[in-house]
């Protein structure tokens, strides 16, 4: 056969090849019924990028967590909430209010996460950086049993150096002290001396959702472990949206967005018990051994440790797996439920079609909406994504704020100075679905009007986008906004 016969053949070939295996995938990505949002971007993408598409998809266009990790997880999960549960109910530490206006709400929550809200917490809501660091190393200078720390990043340096020395005292005294902390985030301390030294101290170091050439292979490797938890004694917890790390953390490489602002609770009660079942969950997927009996985690709380006037406070996780859809549906719950204002704060604000209509349909029933936004973000694309979204926002009468002292880092929503929510979880498609999160619901007057005044400071300290400015823009950022929209659904 001649040459030029041979590569005319091949070519054709493989792009037969190609044009089978993409619509294969399309195939695929009809009959799994997602969202028509999602269902739409994947076959755009495998209509325009030949070659690659597919491959992409295979890498990316499903949640798989790999049999092993998911049939370990869902294992741990149905036996320590069955546990868990019904220890907190014997024990009378569920919270039922009839005559409170959002019991649907915490209704809603536990049938969705598997975790009953708790009564009688101690919640402090504390600020960001190496304040909160400093707090923690207090806390873990102080166990007696254990420190359970999970973290999507530990930064190398900084005051996250103050926290690895607190742990490795721990670990000199007997204290049982084990990190776990995700595989792509965590990266650098992975590979430090801190680490190294930590390890060689009795601390344990686990890392989450490992990556790698094989693995990818079986399971999503954009699947990460996005939780910030701190567990001590199963008296104290701490959990929020600030990582370990400190005001140093991206600070000079990324001038323009300032320091990373964050917020985080401290919390004494039973509560603290629903974040260890968190961690315990988490560090079985990984290493399903190296833990006591699961009872050594769980003590009986004393009196002193439930608050007779203390909050309710529901601790609900979401991730793949049974509990996908969790911190979702509850926040879609709290929004619905609002009926003076809601006040969110967010990073990354890219909704899906029901979030977004969720906050369109509150501010045309009159309830003000405001969602306070960092001005500069270091995800361009993820920002051009958020950006498609204001003009109907907007029209709507919803009030946006860009925040300009630094990068907003605050995952918070409140609604009627009623019922508060903090965590990990972001506003957009990844936190809803993809990753694992940690989201605090904590139904308490004092303490959501306490966020309240957090988030109005945050916005006065921002500039309002008034819809006639956001008009005049050019063409050019349009046209990029509304192609960035496009792929959102896969952010």
């Amino acid at each position: 056969m001649p040459m030029d016969d041979w590569k005319f053949w091949a070519s054709t070939a493989l792009v037969a090849l190609d044009v089978a295996f993409r619509l294969v995938v399309a195939f695929r990505v009809i009959v799994r019924r997602c969202p028509v949002s999602v269902t739409l971007s994947w076959l755009l993408v495998l209509l325009f990028l030949p070659f690659v598409s597919g491959v992409l998809y295979l890498l990316v266009g499903e949640p798989r967590l790999g049999s092993r990790r998911a049939a370990a997880y869902e294992r741990a999960t149905r036996r320590i909430e069955e546990q868990a549960v019904l220890h907190w109910t014997r024990a009378g530490l569920t919270w039922t209010a009839e005559e409170y206006p959002y019991t649907a709400l915490s209704r809603l929550a536990t049938a969705t996460s598997g975790m009953p809200a708790l009564r009688g917490n101690d919640v402090e809501l504390l600020g960001t950086g190496a304040v909160v660091l400093r707090r923690l190393v207090q806390d873990i200078d102080a166990a007696i049993h254990h420190v359970h720390l999970l973290y999507y990043i530990w930064q190398p340096g900084g005051t996250a150096e103050e926290v690895a020395e607190a742990l490795i005292r721990a670990a000199g005294r007997g204290v049982e002290c084990r990190v776990l902390v995700d595989a792509v985030g965590s990266k650098k301390f992975l590979r430090s001396e801190t680490r190294r030294r930590m390890t060689e101290a009795g601390v344990r170091v686990v890392e989450a959702l490992p990556v790698s050439p094989w693995r990818m292979l079986l399971a999503r490797a954009d699947l990460r472990n996005h939780r910030k938890i701190a567990v001590i004694d199963a008296s104290v917890a701490y959990c929020g949206s600030q990582n370990l790390t400190d005001e140093s953390f991206k600070f000079r490489r990324r001038k323009k967005t300032g320091p990373w602002i964050d917020a985080t609770v401290r919390l004494r009660g039973p509560a603290v018990q629903a974040l260890q079942t968190v961690f315990v969950r988490d560090w079985l997927m990984e290493r399903d051994r190296d833990l006591r009996p699961i009872e050594a985690y769980f003590p009986p709380p004393s009196a002193t440790e439930i608050s007779t006037s203390g909050s309710p406070v529901h601790v609900v996780p979401s991730g793949p797996g049974p509990q996908a859809e969790a911190i979702h549906q509850a926040m879609l719950g709290m929004l619905l439920a609002a009926r003076e204002e809601i006040i969110l704060t967010t990073p990354y604000f890219v909704p899906d079609e029901a979030t977004k209509a969720v906050l369109i349909n509150a501010a045309l029933r009159g309830v003000e909406v405001t969602l306070v936004l960092p001005d500069v973000l270091d995800a361009h694309l993820v920002a051009a994504a958020s950006r498609a979204h204001y003009e109907d926002l907007l029209m709507a009468g919803i009030r946006i704020v860009h925040h300009e002292e630094g990068l907003l880092h605050a995952k918070t929503a409140t609604i009627d100075r009623s019922v508060a929510m903090l965590g990990s979880a972001n506003f957009d498609v990844r936190s809803f679905w993809l990753n694992f999160e940690a989201t605090l619901f904590v139904y308490d007057e004092v303490f959501a009007s306490q966020l309240r005044f957090m988030q109005q400071h945050y916005a006065n300290e921002g500039s309002p986008v008034t819809l006639a400015a956001w008009k005049r823009r050019r063409l050019g950022a349009k046209v990029r906004d509304n192609l960035a929209q496009l792929l959102s659904p896969l952010l």
